[in-house]
């Protein structure tokens, strides 16, 4: 609304035969916008949307994405061939912490073999 104002104003003093009182308020109007736009672009740059955050602190395993099909433990393993991959959820927050001895995944786990000595069998 107000730039319509200001071009209406600017018509109007052109008509009228004030060419360079026209011609200097356009110069301030430029420059006033243009340090406007400036200052809404650098602070653009520096304000970025944050990612998703995942922050997991695990004991003996930690595993900040997913762990699809994995064998994770001492003596852990999958046998066999893995399951159909389901689609991650992916993008969310994550703030997981486990024990001295656990194991922290901040993702999917699906088809995976978790803990001392676990088994994830599959024919």
């Amino acid at each position: 609304m107000a730039a319509l104002l200001v071009t209406a104003g600017l018509a109007v003093m052109l008509v009228m035969g004030r060419l360079n009182e026209a011609s200097q308020v356009a110069g301030v109007v430029g420059t006033v916008l243009s340090a406007a736009g400036l200052v809404v672009s650098v602070v653009a740059f520096f304000r970025t949307a944050p990612g998703p955050v995942r922050r997991v602190r695990g004991g003996s395993v930690a595993v900040a994405g997913d762990a699809n099909g994995a064998a994770l433990g001492e003596d852990s393993q999958v046998v066999g061939p893995a399951s159909a991959r389901a689609p991650s959820a992916g993008g969310g927050q994550v703030d997981a912490e486990s024990g001295p001895d656990g194991i922290t995944v901040g993702g999917d786990a699906n088809d995976a073999a978790l803990g001392k000595r676990a088994k994830r069998n599959r024919s």
